[in-house]
């Protein structure tokens, strides 16, 4: 399991090679003002690391809208429409499916950018963040179409472009044992992660070009996450930069 020296070893290599070891955190889930929120917006506030919050427009509350007008960093993007699955007993969990016809999933996704543009103005980007980390090929061609102009899901991206006109920027890290205990993952398995993606972009493995993402989910963090989360955002290397949003979105 990968350990903080080794995470410093790394940024090591990164510090000797003169380039800077770009990271970015999205959050995941957010509908209306929380403790859990709060733990987060005081992390941002405390440590100056800036924070994409995924809102679903269909459930979002006006007391978030309220909190999040007093936040100086924080960026909301799309979190998908309700949240809700679409797919068959069978298939994992997924909102933007290839079960329903196309024009009907983005005609949902349209709704929820229109609630997010009007209500968050400019700190809301148009960036899409499917419910799961799932999206049907065919929505993702047409998410251009009603204003999107990027993507975020899980992994190390393919390329630049999802499709024509539309950034992909993923998550590589995620703090939650979602497949086990649904609480913490431990220091070791994010550790590991961020290691490897670091070390990926480094030596060539996969797209240098794309900044390392951390992935969490306020609502169900315990104790162990927000001490970790404490732990990294406090942790100082030369080398390891933590970008603006809009920064990660570079057709800003």
């Amino acid at each position: 399991m990968g350990t903080w020296d080794d995470l410093r070893a790394e940024l090591d290599c990164w510090a000797q090679s003169e380039t800077y070891a770009t990271m970015w955190w999205r959050d995941d889930d957010a509908v209306s003002l929380t403790p859990q929120l709060e733990e987060i917006l005081s992390c941002e506030r405390s440590y100056r690391v800036p924070l994409a919050l995924a809102v679903i427009p269909g459930k979002v509350e006006n007391d978030l809208v309220d909190r999040l007008v007093e936040t100086i960093d924080t960026r909301v993007l799309q979190h998908g429409w309700r949240h809700e699955n679409h797919a068959p007993a069978d298939r994992k969990k997924q909102e933007l499916d290839d079960v329903r016809p196309a024009e009907s999933v983005l005609a949902d996704m349209k709704t929820g950018f229109d609630i997010l543009t009007a209500r968050f103005a400019s700190r809301f980007l148009p960036v899409m963040v499917p419910p799961w980390n799932r999206i049907a090929p065919q929505v993702m061609a047409g998410l251009p179409d009603i204003g999107l102009r990027a993507v975020s899901t899980f992994g190390p991206r393919p390329a630049p472009y999802a499709v024509p006109g539309l950034l992909q920027v993923n998550t590589h890290i995620d703090v939650i044992d979602w497949r086990g205990t649904r609480g913490f993952v431990g220091d070791g398995p994010c550790l590991d992660a961020m290691i490897a993606h670091l070390n990926g972009r480094r030596t060539g493995a996969v797209d240098e070009d794309e900044t390392t993402g951390l992935l969490t989910h306020h609502l169900v963090h315990d104790a162990p996450t927000t001490a970790f989360l404490h732990d990294l955002f406090s942790f100082e290397h030369s080398a390891l930069r933590w970008q603006a949003i809009a920064g990660v979105f570079p057709w800003q």
